[in-house]
């Protein structure tokens, strides 16, 4: 049987056996085998991580001396932000506990985890569910020191309505109007695509996540005189929504008003937008 068109035996082996072999051929024929390059984009190395059928993505800054994580829910969590979502939890029942009789509480577990980003020893992590939502932005325990940080606790102001396609809960930042920014939040159904664009050509995409996103930057180093937006996307690619990362509710261009006409966002204006719907 002529065997001149069959592959070559090293297409049968393990990788690594086939390399090896490759290299100590180029040597005994006096070539030096090519190393591979890596290629790293916007200075970062992007790890996917499985779990349960999710990932976590992970960067790590070639410094070394900086890691990130985001977690989109309980079974993506790091010990480390693990211990911290447990710590915001503890202090969450701290405050609602001193809440005056007949107001308001919000009840939150483990389970109503949404989203948790983690950066040194830093860690910004949101709880929602149908009654309201926690945040704690808090510095892990170390040598001497325990934990510290400031929590919120709010029930939604106007239960599952979002003042248009999106609502930012959270935004944390290294530089007073810039820097490094962690963001999070609420979408409505119609966001198949939620991106952060920096106002110099270079954008972050979020993750989405049962209604929830989060994001974080790394080497973005955002102005606020650069216009940062957050940029809303549907599921054919249209770009629907895009507003100033930086703009509080109480500045929105537009009031936003439900189907029935009640005003629950901005002040009253004859060109009010549609209220959207969240749900989780």
């Amino acid at each position: 049987m002529n065997k001149i068109l069959d592959p070559p035996a090293e297409r049968n082996l393990p990788p690594a056996t086939a390399r090896r072999m490759r290299e100590h051929l180029l040597r005994a024929t006096g070539r030096r085998p090519a190393r591979p390059r890596l290629r790293v984009a916007v200075a970062a190395l992007v790890l996917l991580v499985a779990a349960s059928g999710v990932a976590a993505v992970v960067w790590n800054r070639p410094d070394g001396q900086d890691v990130q994580v985001l977690a989109m829910g309980p079974g993506e969590l790091s010990p480390t932000l693990r211990t911290a979502a447990e710590q915001c939890l503890r202090w969450n029942a701290y405050e609602a506990a001193g809440r005056a009789e007949g107001e308001r509480q919000v009840s939150l577990s483990l389970a109503d985890l949404a989203v948790a980003t983690e950066r040194g020893d830093r860690a910004l992590v949101l709880f929602m569910n149908d009654i309201g939502y926690a945040t704690c932005d808090l510095r892990s325990a170390g040598p001497n020191r325990a934990p510290s940080g400031a929590a919120a606790t709010n029930p939604w102001p106007h239960g599952s309505w979002l003042p248009g396609p999106v609502q930012r809960l959270l935004l944390t930042s290294t530089e007073a109007g810039g820097g490094e920014v962690s963001v999070s939040g609420r979408v409505s159904g119609r966001v198949a695509r939620l991106v952060l664009d920096h106002g110099d050509g270079r954008t972050t995409v979020a993750r989405l996540s049962g209604g929830a996103f989060g994001l974080m930057t790394t080497g973005a180093r955002l102005k606020i005189d650069h216009g940062p937006e957050l940029v809303s996307y549907d599921d054919r690619g249209v770009e629907i929504d895009r507003r100033p990362l930086f703009q509080a509710e109480d500045q929105f261009a537009h009031c936003y008003t439900t189907p029935t006409g009640k005003l629950i966002y901005g002040r009253p204006a004859a060109d009010c937008l549609p209220a959207e719907a969240w749900h989780r």
